[in-house]
């Protein structure tokens, strides 16, 4: 069956008939739409957003308008499962980034600007980072796919997706195809799957309830920030500041954690970076930092920041961006051994929403999207492929959900301490006894510091599950550190490593007229 080369020109496609819809033209749309095509299927890949692109990847951040992906013109670091995908399934592409200006930054050259001559093992190479910026990443991708499918197999429609089409034998319920509302009219798409990569708004709920199916649970927790992000351009003759003293570290990614501040420095590609900052939502007089003005402020009030936004070495090329009302969310929809509907699967944020200042979203997605296709390379019968996608993501996604659902818990109790002007890190109770579960976290917050500096195999499995190579839990599933970390602890136990500047201090440089 053709679908139409005519969406190229922006006009409404005459596709009445594929194998695969794809809801979501965003990464993790994108990717299920390459993976499907790849394994000879044929695809409508559905987006929104119906803003024309760019003549060129240098233009796309300035002039995009991608209104329906909130997040990105925000900080990302793409993870090492994403670049490792990418240079096996898609060297052509990953070419294309790389002509682009986006860069590879390895764990190899941070171990080598920290440790005298440090043993290399089998693996190394896949701890990678790619910088570049969401915005141009996605750019890229749509144009590499538009440029390279065949067009009769792949189409990529602007419109809103309006309804789901379903089919029923008994209470046994399947998905059939779409209506999209286009530019020019409704269009019906059939398809015996379709693949929700819509995002953390996906209006599936209404879908199905609109045809008399009950909607997937929704299960929420707090992230417990709000953050916002601005970006910057290198001058000419400038080049990245140092971190820490680690010249790799120069475009890699900084966490500073004040306890009621987080903050962020993130390189991307062709002389950029960004920086975020987050911070409670109810901390109200932290809000400010979402000016631009006393942003400009709170980044010059703290240390690792200000070498960064120095006049001579960068200038703002964004407003600062804000995002909030966010949750970790995860919606089911398999239950009790069955699907919700067959031939529907959700993808991404659709299906599971972890917090976005950990950077997981894009590399878990496109994951996703893998996980989905090979899923049909392995099954045939529509109720064994649900199962089978389903054991994917709980063994995929699931832990990286349950893991930032916990530590979200104690970064805000941590920041709630600290509003009420107490210190979050002391475990001695006043009768005298030890809170061990604040004993444990204090321990391991000094000792890791010492430990990555001292082992590079510590550094080493601190990489590898910061990039999503190993399962969460190194804290609390790594008991060979345990020797590391206390001798971190115990030597730097009398040092004060207190947040700078705190919270009283910060505030008062942000509020000054």
């Amino acid at each position: 069956m053709k679908i139409a080369p005519s969406t190229r020109a922006g006009r409404s496609a005459p596709v009445h008939r594929c194998d695969v819809i794809v809801v979501g033209g965003s990464i993790a749309g994108l990717a299920a739409a390459m993976a499907f095509c790849q394994r000879g299927m044929t695809v409508a890949c559905v987006e929104r957003d119906a803003t024309p692109m760019p003549a060129h990847h240098q233009q796309a951040f300035e002039q995009w308008q991608r209104d329906g992906a909130g997040q990105i013109r925000h900080s990302h670091i793409l993870l090492a499962p994403l670049v490792n995908a990418l240079r096996r399934d898609l060297p052509g592409f990953f070419d294309v980034l790389l002509a682009a200006g986006a860069e590879v930054l390895t764990f190899k050259d941070v171990a080598r600007n920290t440790f005298e001559d440090p043993v290399f093992v089998p693996g190394d190479d896949d701890i990678a980072f790619l910088s570049c910026r969401r915005v141009v990443f996605e750019f890229l991708l749509r144009r590499y796919m538009l440029n390279t499918l065949d067009p009769e197999a792949f189409a990529f429609i602007q419109g809103d997706v309006r309804g789901l089409h379903t089919g029923a034998n008994g209470d046994v319920h399947r998905a059939t195809g779409v209506t999209v509302k286009t530019g020019h009219g409704s269009l019906d798409i059939n398809a015996g799957i379709v693949v929700d990569a819509s995002g953390r708004h996906t209006r599936v709920a209404r879908w199905l309830t609109a045809a008399g199916i009950e909607p997937p649970g929704l299960e929420e927790h707090p992230c417990g920030i709000f953050y916002t992000s601005r970006f910057y351009r290198l001058k000419d003759g400038a080049d990245y500041p140092l971190l820490n003293g680690r010249t790799s570290l120069a475009g890699g990614v900084a966490g500073i954690d004040l306890g009621y501040l987080k903050a962020g420095i993130f390189r991307s590609d062709n002389r950029t970076f960004s920086i975020t900052l987050a911070a409670d939502p109810e901390d109200e007089p932290l809000r400010v930092v979402a000016r631009d003005r006393e942003f400009d402020v709170a980044t010059r009030a703290v240390d690792v920041m200000r070498p960064w936004v120095a006049q001579s070495v960068s200038e703002p090329i964004s407003k600062v961006y804000l995002y909030g009302n966010l949750s970790n969310s995860r919606r089911r929809y398999f239950r009790n051994g069955r699907p919700l509907v067959r031939g529907l699967f959700a993808i991404g944020d659709a299906s599971i929403h972890t917090n976005p200042i950990a950077g997981r979203g894009c590399a878990l997605g496109w994951l996703s999207a893998l996980e989905l296709a090979e899923t049909f390379d392995s099954e045939s019968d529509p109720e064994h492929r649900a199962a089978d996608f389903e054991a994917r993501i709980e063994r995929l996604v699931v832990p990286w959900y349950e893991h930032q659902v916990q530590r979200d818990a104690e970064a805000l109790a941590i920041n709630k301490a600290l509003q009420r002007g107490e210190d979050p890190f002391d475990f001695n109770r006043p009768d005298g006894t030890v809170d061990e579960q604040i004993q444990r976290r204090v321990i391991f917050r000094k000792g890791l510091s010492y430990a990555t500096r001292k082992s590079v195999e510590v550094l080493r499995l601190l990489f590898r599950q910061v990039n999503l190579l190993d399962p969460p839990g190194m804290r609390d599933e790594r008991p060979d550190l345990a020797r590391l970390l206390l001798e971190g602890y115990q030597k730097t136990a009398d040092e004060d490593d207190s947040p700078r500047p705190g919270r009283a201090e910060f505030l008062k440089a942000v509020q000054a007229p």
